[in-house]
């Protein structure tokens, strides 16, 4: 019997060479159990809150016999707000654990399809992609001389999807009757919200598994119309798009205001807008933000000429600040040491591993000290002492021995 992986492999390879190639026979394959197994195992690792029937995890391991007589039935989402930088609120629409198990099985069969269609410009969430491709992407076109950049953010993207829109693009490949039944069923799941439950018209919750992958899959289509269609080709405007998920940034040499006015009709045509306070128009020396990086372009004297430097964006640094002091409060001086290293060390890891090909040293450093000071004082207020002598073997034993360092940043003359 064929492995998950070689299932993926092959329905990739069909996908790849026949691109008129539509599936009709696919829930055998999500009904395996190793592919439930699998799905439960990506759950579980995620570890997400329950939904609206309260189970957790632990609770549901299969789905086989429900799937196989089709008798699964999709339940509604639980909606909660995540508070953003800004100061409003972002809704998420948790699904049950058993959905989410659902959703990952199919997405573990189907992926591999999409994947087939999709375009080196999309980035996000994607099998073997992330945003340091992305973000190195973008400072070779700067460094190309594309240095006028149309810098777009589509308003309320997931709540805006047109789901008949969304099924027509699903079905372009899809022909399995019960997937396309689990998927559309998902698309106008309930919301349960202070105890009432609306059916949203249009949207995709943020929240589901599967949800990043009908973006993917409807916004796929504007990576097609640029790559594909002569009326947008790269080559016409000298522009390269890159995008992850829903952030979109098209970097040019000349002609801005056409390629925006271009998008927008494009964004139309998918029954999407613009979100007009924060698309704009910027130059490379102005600098602009994309997906937590900041990017600008500095003449260098030493260097006679101008690099394209790119570093953490203010936003990122604000909140990895903020996480930090959460951690390291006054309110949880009933944590110890050890415990409070664990919590900054992958705070710290997971800020390294999104920033070091960055030019980030000078930002590190200022992050550091930050660190040191509020590990310090972490450290002062738990024993009840107004300082700690750096002799101090408690301080010196827990902070200089197992506290990470920010560190490994390449240096600005790296990436000339």
């Amino acid at each position: 019997m064929k492995t998950l992986r070689e299932i993926q492999n092959g329905l990739y390879a069909r996908a790849k060479s026949e691109k008129d190639a539509k599936f009709n026979t696919l829930m055998d394959k999500v009904c395996r159990s190793d592919v439930l197994k699998e799905a439960w195992n990506l759950v579980y690792a995620n570890r997400g809150s329950p939904g609206i029937d309260g189970e957790s995890v632990r609770h549901v391991k299969e789905r086989e016999e429900d799937l196989v007589n089709r008798t699964y039935r999709v339940e509604s989402v639980r909606r909660i707000f995540i508070p953003k930088s800004n100061g409003k609120e972002r809704p998420l629409g948790i699904p049950t654990v058993k959905d989410r198990i659902v959703q990952q099985a199919v997405k573990l069969i189907i992926e591999p399809i999409f994947e087939a269609d999709f375009h080196d410009s999309s980035y996000g969430y994607r099998p073997n992609r992330n945003a340091k491709q992305a973000s190195l992407e973008i400072r070779r076109y700067l460094n190309y001389g594309c240095t006028e950049i149309v810098d777009m953010d589509i308003s309320s993207f997931f709540d805006s999807i047109d789901h008949r829109i969304m099924m027509s693009l699903v079905e372009r490949r899809i022909r399995d009757g019960y997937v396309l039944h689990l998927i559309r069923e998902w698309l106008r799941a309930g919301v349960v919200y202070s105890g009432e439950t609306t059916y949203p018209a249009l949207g995709t919750p943020q929240g589901g598994v599967i949800s990043p992958l009908l973006a993917n899959i409807y916004l796929n289509e504007i990576d097609r119309f640029w790559a594909e269609d002569g009326r947008y080709t790269a080559e016409k405007y000298d522009a390269h798009l890159i995008r992850y998920a829903d952030d979109m940034a098209i970097l040019s040499g000349s002609n801005p205001e056409t390629i925006m006015a271009i998008m927008r009709k494009l964004l139309n045509e998918l029954k999407l807008s613009l979100n007009e306070e924060k698309s704009r128009i910027v130059t490379a020396r102005e600098g602009f933000d994309f997906i937590g990086f900041h990017f600008f372009r500095r003449y260098i004297a030493r260097k006679g000429r101008e690099i394209t430097i790119f570093q953490p964006s203010k936003k990122a640094v604000r909140n990895f600040r903020e996480k930090a002091k959460k951690i390291l409060n006054r309110k949880n001086l009933s944590m110890d040491e050890d415990e409070a290293v664990k919590r900054i060390n992958h705070l710290i890891a997971g800020w390294t591993n999104y920033f070091n090909h960055t030019n980030a040293s000078r930002i590190y450093n200022v992050l550091q000290r930050f660190i040191d000071w509020l590990f310090y004082k972490f450290v002062a207020y738990r024993h009840k002492k107004r300082q700690l002598a750096v002799s101090d073997n408690l301080y010196t034993r827990i902070y200089r021995r197992k506290l990470k360092p920010l560190k490994g940043i390449i240096r600005y003359s790296a990436v000339a």
